[in-house]
């Protein structure tokens, strides 16, 4: 029986093959496990989970995604379970000196959707951008 062709590396536009048990490449795996602050040193902290989390997903209890690339009808719907700042990062939210923890920043994202937005805009080991 014919094998199929291995998948590309899930990093971004990476072409590499990932290694066995991965969704990476070696490269990319090794890029993502390097030392990050905490999540309460990058700014999710009770703040965040207390203040902006509860405000998002009570506003935006289905997922808001509309990325037609995501394989769901637009928006998706599914029950959210993250909130994700969004039109602007919140990197962008401090550059401006806005309240990153303010829900009006924010929308509700079902974890698929997240986890493809997150993987595609924000730094997390394949990225090149400083940490928070």
């Amino acid at each position: 029986m014919p094998s199929r062709a291995p998948r590309p590396c899930t990093t971004g536009s990476c072409p590499g093959t990932p290694v066995r048990g991965s969704a990476k490449c070696a490269d990319c795996l090794a890029r993502s496990r390097r030392d990050r602050p905490s999540a309460t040193a990058q700014g999710y902290g009770a703040e965040h989970r207390d203040r902006f989390r509860a405000g998002v997903l009570a506003r935006h209890p289905r997922c808001v995604c509309t990325e037609e690339n995501h394989g769901h009808a637009a928006p998706c719907g599914a029950p959210s379970e993250h909130a994700d700042h969004w039109p602007l990062s919140k990197r962008e939210l401090r550059e401006r000196d806005w309240d990153e923890h303010d829900p009006r920043h924010g929308r509700g994202l079902c974890h698929p959707c997240h986890s493809k937005e997150t993987g595609r805009n924000q730094p997390a080991g394949w990225n090149d951008a400083p940490p928070f």
